[in-house]
């Protein structure tokens, strides 16, 4: 993990191991990373459990061996364009709006992460998504 960090800490930020992996286009808002923090929190991950990915230039293979080196228990693509990219990286098709599996991980995937923080049912839309993520600690969700 610390290789990765050599190798792409300019793209990363948040928990160094961080047991969900935000994907998303452009770096999200402070607000964004604490919705994604509180809900991963509340689903049990902790608090502090994101690293998030702004990937920028990388290609889909660097993607794939960023991802893949931090090693993550569940993926979150925070935008249609990071989905797209990290569908090319895993080749598997990760739709926007649904859960799917990549690699034996749960990962979802949002059209815009930050425009459903507007209003009130907007983060209802976003939690009944999140919430498609296993529970951590509850072996039952991990299937």
């Amino acid at each position: 993990m610390d290789e990765t960090w050599e190798l792409f800490g300019q793209y990363m930020s948040g928990a160094h191991a961080g047991l969900c992996c935000v994907i998303s286009s452009e770096s999200l808002s402070e607000a964004a990373e604490k919705a994604l923090d509180s809900s991963l929190a509340a689903l049990g991950y902790g608090h502090d459990a994101c690293t998030f990915v702004a990937p920028g230039d990388l290609d889909q293979q660097a993607l794939f061996v960023l991802i893949e080196g931090l090693d993550p228990i569940c993926i979150v693509a925070a935008d249609g364009k990071s989905a797209a990219l990290l569908g090319q990286a895993y080749r598997l098709a990760v739709p926007p709006g649904k859960a799917t599996r990549l690699l034996g991980r749960t990962t979802v995937s949002f059209l815009d992460f930050e425009s459903l923080l507007k209003t009130p049912q907007d983060k209802q839309i976003a939690w009944a998504l999140l919430k498609k993520l296993p529970r951590f600690g509850d072996k039952r969700s991990w299937k």
